[in-house]
């Protein structure tokens, strides 16, 4: 009977890791970006929603940037509506992107809001990648204040894509 529910144990487990690797290796997008699908919003709605949550839960909007008007200004037709959001105007920024510059890929973050077939969506990156290779030359402190920021960045996209 123990060799059994161990051979079940195994295979559930086994399995879990197979299903774990072919959804996030299978599409690298998902191990690098973290995206969530709007409900019930237009893209004006979403972005407008979007800045508003982002002040209110403390990661500063610095600046849209409305791509998708940027390229119709220079006469490229038809392209979907984009925009992108740099928030997480977060205190210390100055000093830790001096010490690791490569930083500036998670701070200040770049939040990309667009519309495509399926909808308007909301995507950023993922920032364990970064600081995988990254922490080591940062204090702990530095470390979790770029891991608090995203938590809560994360949090803010979920709460304006319901």
């Amino acid at each position: 009977m123990r060799a059994l529910i161990a051979f079940l144990i195994g295979v559930v487990i086994a399995l879990s890791l197979f299903y774990f690797i072919r959804y996030y290796f299978g599409n690298p997008f998902r191990l690098l970006f973290y995206t969530v699908e709007v409900k019930n919003k237009s893209f004006e709605e979403t972005v407008k929603a979007l800045e508003e949550k982002l002040n209110a839960n403390g990661l500063k909007v610095i600046r849209v940037l409305p791509l998708s008007k940027a390229l119709e200004g220079r006469g490229i037709k038809d392209f979907m509506k984009y925009s992108i959001i740099l928030a997480c105007d977060v205190p210390g920024k100055e000093k830790l992107l001096v010490k690791v510059p490569s930083l500036t890929n998670l701070i200040p973050c770049s939040i990309a809001v667009y519309e495509d077939n399926e909808g308007v969506k909301l995507t950023t990156m993922k920032e364990i990648v970064f600081l995988a290779e990254e922490s080591k030359n940062m204090s702990e402190e530095e470390t979790q204040l770029v891991i608090n920021t995203y938590r809560t960045l994360r949090k803010t996209l979920e709460e304006v894509s319901r």
